[in-house]
């Protein structure tokens, strides 16, 4: 039997999701198919890949942001419309963190870019560069 690669699980995923199948019905096809080839260890990766996938198809951006605090309203919908321009996205799924070990500023993730403003960053640099 041949073994199925992560990327083409996900290729699989990202089909089936485009073509408006129910996200539960694909999760529970593809745990069946890591239990079955023995490697559920490796499901956060294919969740990114899938998330990769949808990216590169430009079909979704899903977007990790870090902030030392709340986003208002305003900004999440600033940053959607500035992820959605700078991925070519038809949509954007925030997911945000505070975290206010960054200081301040903000950094966004998606499954292929980041884009890091954070206090913090410019700290690290600047003590890199000295």
């Amino acid at each position: 039997m041949n073994k199925l690669t992560r990327r083409a699980l996900s290729r699989y995923a990202a089909d089936q999701l485009l073509a408006g199948k129910s996200a539960n019905a694909i999760a529970k096809h593809l745990a069946a198919v890591m239990v079955e080839s023995g490697s559920m260890q490796d499901i956060d990766f294919l969740i990114g890949d899938i998330a990769s996938e949808l990216e590169q198809r430009r079909e979704l951006a899903i977007s990790r942001i870090t902030s030392a605090t709340p986003l208002s309203s305003e900004l999440r919908d600033e940053l959607k419309k500035r992820i959605k321009k700078a991925t070519g996205a038809k949509a954007v799924l925030l997911e945000a963190t505070v975290d206010g070990s960054v200081i301040g500023g903000i950094r966004i993730e998606t499954s292929s870019r980041v884009w890091d403003s954070t206090i913090v960053r410019r700290l690290v640099d600047l003590r890199e560069a000295f």
